[in-house]
């Protein structure tokens, strides 16, 4: 292979000609000869040919997350979950074991119990927030432990460079999701960790228009994953990857001011606490956090998310939910407007109200995306919501 069928990191340089890139919809290319087409047809060159095998939009934006992520390349997908079962299955074999924490994504933990094991492979859940139960896990010879931090919704945060290390030292492949703390907030492979995964959805994409996941990682991997989605054909349409390029000169500016804001908003939350009216606000970078030590290790600010649990279960999650004026009721995060979400009807609504509970979600636990609407407008509505419920 002369060069990736994937994106790489390219070097910086001053714009030239169109300051936006084309954006290019042809499913297939004319080749001059049948050299060419050989070449191209068995992946052997990289370049305009078919769109499942890859497309120049693709790549532009597959460049920018990897040089992002500082890694050797990225592949995109058409969607998150199809980034991370692409990659999981790109790397699982039959008779291979794969440990998946209690503490994940519902979408990941729904494909791990319902779907890997009708291919062969053998799932081992363990508690992520304990080393010694990966260490366990560890011992069983897994060929690939996924882990997730922060961890949706709960906020709690995984110990990466540890994690990564006794990942390497038994021999296993370690695959994070870090789809809630992008760069600049928290950058995985720095850490240690040999594969990172996001759903582009979110803050890649940033303005709630567009689906898309990205793995990126090292060369011996990326190969795997580019040819097993060539294979099996998820890969991200023109469109979608020409916005995520369109997003892409603002994403530290959203960030930023998205992180301030979630900043801001857990202090003035706090004060519902002290009255009584909420049970917890829970955010990364607050001093009562439980990991705020690994917070000021391990990322750059607390991230953009902030979690609320309100007394009375999943009835009054429910009707302050239902009263919220300003803050937008849906699934997704990461975007310019702010979000809420219950968990259990959206993120974790595949699993039991007893798989919940195993995950450290409490029925009242309510999830803000923080997004450009400024703290005090998005305190002001969580608050009259929780007040009018009362």
């Amino acid at each position: 292979m002369d060069t990736p069928l994937y994106g790489t990191p390219k070097s910086h340089h001053a714009p030239l000609g169109p300051l936006s890139p084309p954006l290019m919809r042809a499913s297939s290319t004319a080749q001059p000869d049948a050299e060419s087409v050989r070449a191209l047809g068995t992946a052997q060159r990289s370049g305009e040919f078919y769109q499942r095998m890859g497309h120049e939009n693709c790549r532009q934006f597959e460049s920018l997350a990897a040089m992002r992520e500082g890694s050797d390349g990225a592949v995109s997908f058409a969607s998150g979950m199809a980034a991370m079962s692409g990659s999981m299955l790109a790397l699982l074999r039959v008779g291979d074991r794969v440990l998946v924490p209690h503490e994940v994504y519902g979408g990941t933990a729904a494909f791990a119990a319902q779907d890997l094991p009708r291919f062969g492979v053998e799932v081992i859940r363990f508690r992520a927030l304990e080393l010694g139960d990966l260490r366990k896990g560890l011992a069983q010879r897994p060929k690939l432990v996924v882990l997730e931090t922060p961890i949706n919704p709960t906020l709690r945060l995984v110990d990466l460079a540890a994690c990564a290390l006794l990942c390497k030292e038994a021999g296993a492949t370690s695959l994070v999701d870090g789809t809630f703390a992008p760069p600049p907030i928290q950058r995985p492979i720095a850490l240690g960790v040999d594969l990172v995964v996001h759903s582009a959805t979110k803050f890649y994409g940033g303005h709630s228009d567009l689906l898309a996941g990205v793995a990126c990682g090292r060369h011996e991997h990326m190969r795997l994953i580019e040819q097993f989605r060539r294979r099996t054909g998820a890969i991200l349409a023109p469109d979608p990857a020409w916005l995520l390029c369109r997003s892409w000169p603002t994403l530290d500016l959203r960030i930023n001011a998205q992180q301030d804001a979630a900043r801001e908003l857990a202090h003035r939350l706090s004060a519902l606490v002290r009255e009584g009216q909420i049970d917890d606000v829970i955010y990364p970078g607050m001093p009562s956090h439980p990991d705020r030590d690994l917070c000021a290790r391990q990322m750059h600010g607390g991230g953009t998310m902030v979690s609320l649990i309100v007394p009375g279960g999943l009835d009054r999650a429910r009707r302050v939910f239902d009263a919220l004026q300003v803050v937008a009721r849906g699934p997704s995060l990461g975007s310019v407007e702010s979000l809420a979400s219950l968990p259990s009807f959206t993120t974790h609504a595949l699993l039991s109200a007893e798989e919940r509970r195993a995950a450290g979600i409490p029925d009242g636990l309510l999830r803000i995306s923080v997004g450009l609407e400024g703290a005090a407008a998005i305190a002001a509505d969580i608050e009259q919501a929780v007040r009018r419920t009362a």
